[in-house]
């Protein structure tokens, strides 16, 4: 048997009616707070980076292609549908591709104005995301014959402009000559996705809607929405697809240019990045916490067991030995603490994750509610990283232990 092992779990047992000590329970609640503190850190951060994205690429789609003017967002600059730019989608990698065209217009009423960009999608469009996120109604009808005049509309512009579904909506609209276009939609829908930016500024309808904004030429769109495979890299593909294109402007004279949502909107996810900061610090501040009070404790306990020490080096136990005992000792009060953390951290990320009970401000998180990631492998990798770096950092402690002189102690006892 390991007689340093044996000796530690025998110091660290509690005989009947005994209580453990002040600072060895200080210890134990630090670490535990520090892992809780860094579970919930983790899966926030995560849980943030995950919504958002599926949001984004769900409204929206993995990648972009459009004119290089227009960013993947909207241009006057439009791409002219041919089977050669579309050839260059077919791929094993991508799930459905959409074309779109898009116009920026205003919505109007005797007392309200709201400005919106006008997305015009056809049947190739995947319309699940909005659906799931449906308030009232449904999703503008597609490719139907004639073309319907149906609009779908975010909760917040239908309660700034006040109108219900079923409502006619009228919208104004700037053709490249500088003259005034006006149309008018019937609301078929209101969704909301929970996202400010996209709530504030997406309409939809037929895309032959939009298309007849610019002198009704369906053959030329803003760009193609690309949706990928589960697994796919988005930004590995746009490279890809941003090589084939070179060489199709090259062989073709097409200037067209791939975009992934990152492309998109920077400021969301440099935004997002800012938070993989925030959540170092508050790792690093919550471990030195924790080591601050292991150490604290461990030398306490060294102090409480000067004669344990002195009558085991008197009996021939070397200072090495004497070293593992504490540390074992270390690491009985890091796992306990870790333990506590670890189940009180996900009981919170759990109870937030199915009921979402603590809200968030959308004007300064886009999001309704503080979001949460069952990151098993980064909740790992924090336990783990946790008991090494304290087991590292009670060596210089633990040290003192091999201090105490042997002849000191029996002198005074």
């Amino acid at each position: 048997m390991n007689t340093e092992f044996y000796i530690a779990r025998r110091v660290s047992q509690r005989s009947e009616g005994a209580k453990p000590g002040i600072m060895e329970r200080v210890a134990t609640i630090a670490t535990a707070v520090s892992l809780a503190v860094i579970v919930v850190t983790l899966s926030v951060v995560v849980g943030f980076k995950q919504e958002l994205g599926v949001l984004i690429s769900s409204s929206i789609s993995d990648v972009v292609v459009t004119a290089p003017q227009s960013h993947g967002v909207v241009s006057g600059v439009g791409v002219g549908r041919n089977d050669l730019i579309e050839s260059v989608f077919v791929d094993e990698h991508v799930e459905r591709v959409s074309p779109f065209t898009t116009k920026e217009g205003v919505i109007k009423s005797q007392d309200n104005i709201v400005g919106v960009l006008l997305k015009g999608v056809d049947t190739l469009y995947n319309t699940d995301f909005f659906e799931q996120r449906m308030l009232e109604g449904s999703f503008p009808r597609l490719g139907r014959e004639p073309r319907s005049k149906d609009i779908m509309l975010s909760e917040r512009v239908a309660k700034r402009m006040d109108v219900v579904v079923g409502d006619r909506v009228e919208m104004l609209f700037v053709d490249h000559k500088g003259t005034i276009l006006r149309d008018k939609f019937e609301l078929s829908g209101i969704y909301s996705t929970g996202v400010d930016f996209l709530d504030e500024v997406y309409a939809f309808t037929d895309m032959r809607n939009v298309a007849r904004l610019y002198d009704g030429d369906s053959e030329v769109v803003t760009g193609y929405e690309l949706w990928l495979e589960d697994g796919a890299d988005p930004t590995l593909y746009k490279e890809e697809l941003n090589d084939r294109f070179v060489t199709l402007y090259f062989d073709e004279g097409i200037g067209v240019e791939a975009f992934t949502i990152e492309d998109i909107f920077p400021d969301v996810f440099g935004w997002l990045a800012t938070h993989d900061v925030t959540a170092i610090l508050v790792v690093i501040i919550m471990l030195v916490v924790a080591l601050l009070n292991m150490a604290t404790a461990l030398l306490i306990i060294v102090l409480e067991r000067e004669t344990m020490i002195g009558i085991l080096r008197a009996l021939g136990m070397g200072r090495k030995a004497v070293l593992r005992i504490f540390l074992y000792r270390s690491l009985f009060i890091v796992l306990r603490g870790v333990l506590w953390g670890a189940f009180i951290g996900f009981v919170i990320v759990l109870v937030q994750h199915l009921w979402r009970v603590i809200p968030l401000p959308t004007e300064g998180y886009l999001l309704d509610a503080v979001p949460t990631a069952m990151c098993w492998g980064w909740w790992c990798l924090a336990i783990v990283g946790s008991i090494v770096v304290t087991l590292l950092c009670m060596l210089l402690p633990a040290t003192f232990a091999t201090r105490i002189s042997p002849v000191e102690i029996m002198r005074y006892e």
